[in-house]
């Protein structure tokens, strides 16, 4: 079956703030490319019709519909859960009968491989699937064949909330890239051990 990807983004002003001693004044700029480099593997996996950026920053704009990635405006402007709630409803309304997956948009480790044989398990669930960070604390996917099963609960401890929520953890071996999101300095060496996209690699180099 095909799937719709939703992905937020915050501004690059205030994105990744905890990677800021880390990155110092690069750290919009490798925001951004942790984004892209998501998206774009995203973009490549098989089963993805498209890959929604809900988001209100003119940079993020630009670059991810360069991309090929459909940009969605933020319209509620209430933070993760809201975009994450407002893409579902887009994702219902322009491409009906497909799945629905909410994903991290920090995965710059990320494989297309990865991303197929996760949506592949969820294409087999009756109902919601998540798949947990390396940590085992937060949640980097949430996907459902039917989008109005999808309860939206990110943020510190989402994976026990989507657990509590009836989610079924996904449990695959070879999805590191996948598990591993970026939120601070740890974080980031765990994905360049992993390999990261071109554009995160650019910036981390410089």
């Amino acid at each position: 079956m095909g799937w719709v990807v939703v992905v937020p983004a915050k501004p690059l002003a205030t994105a990744k703030s905890r990677l800021a001693d880390a990155a110092g004044s690069r750290r919009p700029e490798l925001a951004l490319a942790m984004l892209l480099d998501t998206v774009e593997a995203t973009l490549r996996a098989d089963q993805v019709v498209a890959v929604l950026v809900i988001t209100d920053d003119d940079l993020i704009t630009a670059a991810a519909s360069d991309l090929g990635a459909v940009v969605v405006a933020d319209v509620p402007g209430e933070g993760l859960n809201a975009a994450f709630r407002y893409g579902i409803e887009v994702a219902a309304a322009r491409y009906p009968g497909t799945g629905v997956a909410l994903l991290a948009g920090d995965l710059p480790a990320l494989r297309s491989q990865e991303l197929e044989a996760a949506l592949a398990v969820a294409a087999s669930s009756a109902g919601v699937v998540a798949v947990a960070d390396r940590e085992e604390v937060g949640t980097v996917l949430l996907a459902s064949r039917s989008a109005a099963q999808l309860r939206p609960a990110f943020g510190v401890g989402s994976f026990a909330r989507h657990r509590a929520l009836d989610a079924g953890a996904l449990e695959l071996d070879g999805l590191d890239g996948l598990r591993c999101d970026v939120d601070d300095a740890a974080g980031l060496q765990a994905a360049i051990r992993l390999g990261v996209g071109n554009r995160t690699a650019t910036v981390v180099d410089r």
